[in-house]
């Protein structure tokens, strides 16, 4: 017996007996990808397949997204339920699975973690690759992506993406976690018929109760398309986009500006404090001529509050608690953005005294208070905690009554709690186990924050800074909001290069080109994700031809600009106003396209094409590091005549459009298509 759940231009889809999902590609011969069911170990024994399945429930979440749920039993009282999430505009499914019973059972580890999320049928030598998200370059101190062929170094993969050629069809399959390289929690594996995703670590505990609460797994995602690798990359990009979150609000190219730079530059240039600048009447200043420039979100960054944890305006900074602010705000058609640290809680704090047991430790020590940024002594709270609760809610109160609607978080690490009696084990789990729990749920717990946030601000964006190593950085969050990748690239001491305690730690944070080289390093996932996910932000200091810079990879997507507006000259905001202005015209064509790319960041020539195969509109972006005339034939069909910023031009020939470039030093240029 099966049932039909789904059809749609790209795909039929069934639930069966022996298989979870039989998965018809449309068009072609009608391969059909077989995914059966997860396997779970309850009370030492394994789960089989689900019998007396049944549909119990559909509703749209979206006007494109619908969940179905099915349920089955396991034998006794044990129930399996899958959720499942579909769009009739994408070849790709999310879904995932909920095991329960109705009397004691529990999940046990009789040799290791027996946990199969997920397996299929396929031949042996077929051309697989596994598309790594969360290396950390120490070099340039952000997170890049790798494509490796599949199981020719390593046996356990830790992806979380998994193609597979299957003659004319391509095959996607991937999992919503952190995957951080190399700490592997859920792996690819190869079996005697095919290819399984399995737990690794930290999936479960040993004797969890499933009585008590039912365990969710991680969210899993597949789909296939026919054609090419590439073919494959466009349709999960645009499935990223548009098609995989509820949290439509992350998607979307706005433009932001940042505080923080100013608020370094005043501690290390200026000798002052931090929190120095942290005046209503500066904030005021640089509103103006942020909007003068272009921004739509505006985010002051550490230092706004009074205390962390109850997250209250500092109203010696703002006396009136940030209304002025909010109505200037409003007023020029920009959002509010704050800083957030969500794993802090001041001693004297309210959500301290209500979760006084959700303070976080390591290794059985007690936990001590620590300044935090120039403001009360905090404490560090466990997400994986009901704690994470109060801090969602809290995060809703602010946007209802102060109009927060951008949300940066930092400081988030992976390795943050093993104490006893949390959401990741308890007296009778050893510590390893719940400190390896904790490091497997802190990003699932960040996504319910998230989740339950934008459900009543349906308008919020969430950020998560993982500029440095050890953040939590993966599809799980992904899925629910967005990722700041890059502030001020490395430090002096990543390099071992000493530097006197006084002096300023970051490298890259003077005008010109080379700060854009480190910036621009992780558009490389625009391949499998639109750039508006991964933000990194541009220096607007004058001069001329370094603005012009930073606006010519600004535009590429990531959108940030950092920090210090007040010593912008006029001529320097009208430059910003200007291009801005085009680029608001055709970003959301420059969003939804698929990169063209020519040359790497700091190489001689680079250029990057940003034009929408469907419409024709975008723009280009050429960088150069030595003077010279350069030459590049567009891959793209552009339409129209350019609006062009920078030294270059556009020539039609009889074997295309050609771009024509005469830099006298290092530069850039920006063509833009409007169609």
């Amino acid at each position: 017996m099966s049932i039909r759940i789904t059809e749609n231009a790209f795909y039929s889809l069934e639930i069966g007996e022996r298989e979870a999902l039989r998965y018809r590609v449309g068009g072609g011969d009608g391969q059909e990808i077989l995914f059966r069911w997860p396997e779970f170990e309850i009370d030492g024994h394994a789960t089989g397949v689900p019998s007396g399945l049944r549909e119990t429930g559909r509703r749209m979440r979206s006007e494109e997204i619908e969940e179905i749920t099915l349920e089955g039993s396991l034998g006794g009282d044990l129930t399996l339920s899958m959720i499942l999430r579909v769009c009739a505009k994408t070849p790709f499914i999310r879904f995932r699975y909920a095991l329960s019973s109705s009397s004691p059972a529990r999940m046990t580890k009789k040799a290791g973690e027996h946990l199969r999320y997920l397996s299929w049928s396929g031949a042996k030598d077929a051309r697989r690759t596994e598309i790594r998200l969360s290396t950390y370059d120490f070099l340039m101190h952000c997170y890049c992506p790798e494509e490796f062929p599949a199981f020719e170094r390593e046996d356990d993969l830790i992806g979380p993406l998994l193609a597979e050629e299957r003659g004319e069809v391509f095959l996607l399959a991937a999992y919503e976690h952190g995957s951080m390289y190399p700490e592997k929690f859920v792996v690819f594996r190869r079996t005697a018929d095919g290819i399984a995703l399995e737990a690794y670590r930290g999936n479960y505990r040993n004797a969890q109760a499933i009585d008590l609460a039912p365990y969710e797994t991680i969210w899993l995602q597949a789909g296939a398309v026919r054609g090419t690798e590439d073919d494959l990359a466009r349709a999960y990009r645009e499935f990223q986009l548009c098609w995989c979150t509820l949290n439509r609000e992350s998607r979307k190219p706005h433009i932001f500006y940042n505080t923080w730079a100013y608020q370094e530059r005043n501690r290390f240039w200026g000798g002052q404090e931090y929190l120095t600048s942290m005046k209503q009447e500066r904030i005021e200043k640089e509103i103006e001529i942020a909007h003068r420039m272009g921004v739509d979100v505006f985010v002051i960054d550490t230092g706004w509050y009074q205390k962390t944890g109850d997250w209250e305006t500092n109203r010696a900074f703002f006396p009136d608690g940030m209304e002025h602010i909010r109505d200037m705000l409003a007023e020029r058609g920009m959002k509010l953005g704050l800083w957030f640290g969500p794993t802090l809680a001041a001693v004297t704090s309210e959500v301290l005294k209500k979760n006084p047991g959700c303070k976080a430790s390591i290794g059985g020590a007690e936990p001590q208070p620590f300044r935090v940024w120039e403001t009360e002594e905090s404490y560090s709270m466990c997400m994986v905690s009901d704690y994470w609760k109060d801090f969602a809610d809290r995060l809703i109160e602010l946007a209802r009554t102060v109009g927060v609607r951008y949300f940066k978080w930092d400081s988030v690490d992976t390795d943050g709690c093993d104490c006893a009696g949390h959401h990741h084990g308890d007296e009778n789990d050893p510590r390893e186990e719940r400190r390896a729990s904790f490091r497997f749920q802190i990003g699932q717990y960040m996504s319910k924050v998230v989740d339950r946030l934008c459900e009543a601000v349906p308008d919020a964006i969430v950020d998560m800074d993982i500029t440095e190593a050890h953040r939590y950085f993966g599809l799980g969050f992904m899925s629910s909001g967005k990722f700041f990748s890059l502030n001020n690239g490395p430090y002096y001491n990543s390099w071992g290069i000493p530097i006197p305690g006084h002096v300023w730690s970051n490298v890259f944070v003077y005008p010109g080109p080379s700060r854009t080289w480190v910036c621009r390093q992780n558009l490389a996932y625009d391949k499998w994700f639109p750039s508006v996910l991964m933000m990194a932000h541009y220096l607007p200091d004058d001069p001329a031809d370094s603005q012009l810079v930073n606006l010519a990879s600004l535009v590429l997507g990531q959108n940030g600009i950092w920090g210090d507006l007040l010593r912008v000259s006029d001529e320097g905001q009208t430059l910003f106003g200007e291009v801005l202005g085009v680029y608001k015209r055709v970003r959301d064509d420059v969003t939804a396209a698929y990169p063209a790319v020519y040359g790497r960041p700091g190489e001689t020539f680079e250029v990057h094409e940003k034009i929408s195969g469907k419409t024709g509109r975008g723009l280009v972006s050429v960088f150069a590091n030595q003077p010279g005339t350069y030459r590049y034939r567009l891959a793209a069909d552009a339409k129209g005549e350019p609006t062009v910023f920078g030294p270059a031009s556009l020539c039609r020939e009889e074997d295309g459009l050609w771009i024509k470039a005469d830099f006298t030093g290092a530069g850039a240029a920006i063509l833009f298509f409007e169609g």
